[in-house]
Order: structure tokens, then C-alpha cells, then sequence
């Protein structure tokens, strides 16, 4: 049973689910003998237990995905347009999503609430429209007796892996496109953000057949290798960290497994003499507070434009430090908690070895502690580190935290090359009021989404997607449907005649 309850002494909102939760394998609860807890951040204590799956579910859950394949391959474009839309419907309806999604990983309440579940409802709507646009293409041939077309066709089982800090938006990324093609699915959710997935599962098996979506919920070592490693999986999405996708790749490689892989940012944040600075620094805060700074799209380097260097640090630090740290269920908190403890010391770890190699911290970089039921919470404020070179870790690899660089630059030239300089290429962007360097900077930069006075705008119908060790592959996108669906080309004479080859 799942509630949402709200405690009268400290008008907590909670999400609560007496039983543990279990896998959604052919349409069925499946539950297991070993069990893990399910951590609320906020509070740092578990709040529900989840199915461990092993070997032996995720052998179940791909023979379930095979064999719901055969009819789901070749379902129309209209039932999978309906059943689009009604996922998008049941989302939407659902006024439990932003309490669970808060409890589950921090994600502050009034973000998951104008966030994840009108973009996640917006992405299967999205997919419900190009659902009936998996055309095929003639080809012209310059033979009048001979006739070729292609038609496009599911790739098959997909293992889908997502990460804990956005779930169910994760989940619509890769369910929509996969179902809109014909595929069935199996999802393997992040442990640290497993309930949201199940509860999908859980809430839309009534609509969706048995067996075209299956979710398992466990570790990595466990179920995510045994998935990944299985022959019965004809692709893998992955979104997640680069030592992970490398054990993946591996594993794929013995079965040759195709891959989409989106593996994180760190992405640049070029702010030029000509900004609008309130702009840019609403647009920086933005690009490192949002979602407890745990995004791939992080504006976790900054580059300043030395003649508004002072001005637009001054303000960008006021404004970081003033922002509301608390309880992600409280609908006043800016910034929740980050997601774990453990995520939390490696966050602290870079800012404190940042600093101790000569980078200076502007403000924030502390664990904040907070009282009363939140006093274990895994609270952290949220930093600014001046690195002037660029050399220090926290200004090369990703932290999925709350923290931001700052360097200094005055020549163009120099500060794209300085923004290309590094192994990743999610996203980049640059605040200027100039149209002609607006065009060089979004040409220059190497990244597989650029913004120019703005940040985060992402709609349905937008590529996204990385190039470098960012990953490859798109989602949210029309073109996402090619990497779901495989063409077959059908070749068809006419006419009777045959060269005389063997006379």
C-alpha cells in the first residue's frame, strides 16, 4: 500500500509504502527474498524496501520481454499512439508523483512538480505523435522492372539503465521512443532511485501489456551486469557515469550489443563583456542550484569575461548563498538534499582538494546541518571555486553536485579553446548581446547542445545527447525512433527478363 501522509507536529509531506516493493516482471508482482532500503535524503533513513533482483529475475524478465514481443512488433501505430497518450494521461492525473520523487532522492518538491511530471507526461505525448511517423523510404533505382522500398522495424528487447537523479522523466526518455517503434523493454533503475520506476511499472500495467515492460530493481553487480550480458537483449540505453558504461561496453561487446550512451557533463558557461549580467547570473544560478546541482547539463564551469569579472561574481555569490537549503518535501526549499551520504563526502572531497591546490572558495562548500528531523539529512551549501588555470579536479571531472568553477579570460579564441578542453561535450553556452560571436561561440563550441542566453531550455523535439566521452547517440528527438528501429529493405522485380550470365 502507498500513501502520501502529512506528519501535524512538523507538516512533513511524506510518501510512504508499508509492504517492500516488488519487481513488475511480465505484467506480475514478482518479490524477492533479499530486500534493500530505500533512503529518504532528507531525513537520512529509510522509507520503504525494495526487490533485490539476482541472475535469475533478469532471466525471467527478457524471456518476458521476448515473448511479449512477437505481438507488441506488430501492434499498429494507432494502439501504441493510444497507449502513448494514455501513459501521458495517468502521469498527469496522478498527484502523488511530486511527493515520491522528493522523498526518493531530494529533489526539491516544487521542481518535481514543475519539472519531472509535466516533462515526463510532455515526452510521451511527444512520442505519441510520431508514432504513426516510422515511415519507410523508396528507392529510386533507374529500372523500370525493378521496385525497392524499405520499411522500419523494431530493434527488439532494449535494457534500459537509468540514473536516480531524474527517474521518472529517465523513464519516459527511454520507454516512449522504445514503445512507439514496437520494442519491449526491460528497465533496471538506479538503487538509489528504484520506488519511482516500480511505481511506474506499478500504475500503468493496466494499460500496457503484459510483459512489454518489465522493471528490475537491484545493483549493479547483480542485476545490471546479468542484464547488459544477456543475449537476449537486442540494445542497450544507458544513461549514466563513464566507469560504468565501460563495464557495459565490454559485456555488450561479447554479445555485440549495440549501445545509446549518455554519460554526463561538464559543461561551459561563457558569460562575455556584453552580457546581461542579472540575466546571466539568474541563468548561472539556474545552471548549478537546479536539481541540487545532480544533473548531467551542470553549468559547472564558469568563464568570465575579465572587465565583469568582479561585478558578476559578487552578485552570483549573493544570490547562491541566499538560496533556501532544506527538506526536499518542503515546498519553500530551493535546494534539498543531495542524494546520499556517500555522494555527498565525494562532493565535499573536491572542493576541500580544490582548495588545498591553491583554487579559492568563494562561498558555500560546506556541510549545512540542519536540525530536528532533518538533522541526518545529507545536506550540502552550494559552492563557488575560483580555479584561474583550470587545473584542479573539480574543474575537469564531473561532480554531479552543487559546485561551480570560475575562470577568467579576454581573448576569444582562447577561452573556446579552454571550453573545448575537456574529455566531455554535453553541453556548452555564452551570454552575449553580440549575434555575429553569439553564431562563432555556438559554431566553436564542442558540445551536442549550445545555449546562448539561456539555460536548461530543453523540449521535446530537441536532440539531446553528447559528442567525446559525453556519449552518442540522441533522445527526446524524432530521430531518436531511428535508434529504436532497424530498416529492411525489400527488393521486388517486376518484370521477367534475366541477363543471359550462364548460357
Amino acid at each position: 500500500m502507498t500513501d502520501v501522509q502529512t506528519d501535524r507536529a512538523t507538516d512533513r509531506i511524506a510518501f510512504t509504502r508499508e509492504e517492500p516493493y516488488p519487481l513488475v516482471i511480465g505484467g506480475a508482482e514478482v518479490t524477492t527474498e533479499e530486500t534493500f532500503d530505500a533512503i529518504d535524503p532528507s531525513v537520512g533513513r529509510p522509507w520503504a524496501r525494495l526487490a533485490q533482483a539476482g541472475p535469475e529475475h533478469v532471466e525471467a524478465a527478457v524471456t518476458a520481454a521476448r515473448g511479449a514481443l512477437t505481438g507488441w512488433r506488430r501492434s499498429t501505430p494507432a494502439q501504441r499512439q493510444a497507449l502513448l497518450d494514455a501513459i501521458a494521461d495517468r502521469i498527469e492525473a496522478d498527484p502523488e508523483w511530486p511527493a515520491l520523487l522528493a522523498t526518493e532522492n531530494g529533489r526539491p518538491i516544487r521542481e518535481a512538480a514543475m519539472a519531472d511530471v509535466p516533462t515526463a507526461a510532455g515526452i510521451f505525448r511527444y512520442y505519441a505523435g510520431l508514432a504513426r511517423a516510422t515511415d519507410g523510404d523508396h528507392v529510386a533505382t533507374g529500372d523500370p522492372g525493378l521496385r525497392v522500398w524499405t520499411q522500419r522495424e523494431p530493434v527488439g528487447v532494449i535494457a534500459s539503465l537509468i540514473p536516480w537523479n531524474s527517474p521518472l522523466i529517465s523513464t519516459a526518455l527511454k520507454l516512449a521512443p522504445a514503445l512507439a517503434t514496437g520494442n519491449t523493454v526491460v528497465m533496471k533503475p538506479s538503487e538509489f532511485a528504484a520506488a519511482s520506476v516500480v511505481e511506474f511499472g506499478l500504475r500503468t500495467r493496466d494499460l500496457i501489456p503484459p510483459g512489454v515492460v518489465n522493471v528490475l530493481t537491484g545493483f549493479g553487480p547483480d542485476a545490471g551486469a546479468a542484464l547488459v550480458a544477456h543475449p537476449g537483449i537486442d540494445k542497450i540505453s544507458f544513461t549514466g557515469g563513464i566507469p560504468t558504461a565501460r563495464h557495459i561496453l565490454h559485456a555488450a561487446a561479447d554479445q555485440i550489443t549495440p549501445a545509446i550512451l549518455e554519460l554526463g557533463g561538464k559543461s561551459a558557461f561563457v558569460i562575455c563583456e556584453d552580457a546581461d549580467l542579472e540575466l546571466a547570473v539568474a541563468d548561472a544560478l539556474m545552471g548549478i542550484a537546479f536539481q541540487n546541482g545532480q544533473v548531467c547539463f551542470a553549468a559547472s564551469r564558469i568563464f568570465l569575461h575579465e572587465a565583469i569579472r568582479a561585478p558578476f561574481l559578487t552578485r552570483f555569490a549573493e544570490r547562491l548563498a541566499e538560496v533556501r537549503i532544506g527538506d526536499a518535501l518542503d515546498p519553500a526549499t530551493q535546494v534539498g538534499p543531495l542524494v546520499s551520504a556517500a555522494h555527498r563526502e565525494r562532493v565535499a572531497g573536491y572542493v576541500e582538494r580544490a582548495v588545498a591546490q591553491g583554487a579559492t572558495l568563494v562561498t558555500g562548500g560546506k556541510v549545512r546541518q540542519l536540525g530536528g528531523d532533518q538533522a541526518d539529512g545529507f545536506y550540502y551549501e552550494p559552492a563557488i571555486v575560483e580555479d584561474p588555470d583550470g587545473s584542479t579536479l573539480v574543474s575537469r571531472e564531473e561532480i554531479f553536485g552543487p559546485v561551480t568553477t570560475v575562470q577568467t579570460w579576454s581573448d576569444e579564441a582562447d577561452v573556446i579553446a579552454r571550453a573545448n578542453g575537456t574529455e566531455f561535450g554535453l553541453a556548452a553556452g555564452v551570454w552575449t548581446r553580440d549575434l555575429a560571436r553569439a553564431h562563432r561561440f555556438a559554431d566553436a563550441l564542442e558540445a551536442g547542445t549550445i545555449w546562448v542566453n539561456t539555460w536548461f531550455d530543453l523540449v521535446p523535439g530537441q536532440p539531446l545527447g553528447g559528442v567525446k566521452a559525453s556519449g552518442y547517440g540522441r533522445e527526446m528527438s524524432a530521430e531518436t525512433l531511428l535508434e529504436y528501429s532497424v530498416p529492411k529493405a525489400v527488393a521486388m522485380r517486376l518484370s521477367s527478363e534475366r541477363p543471359e550470365l550462364w548460357g
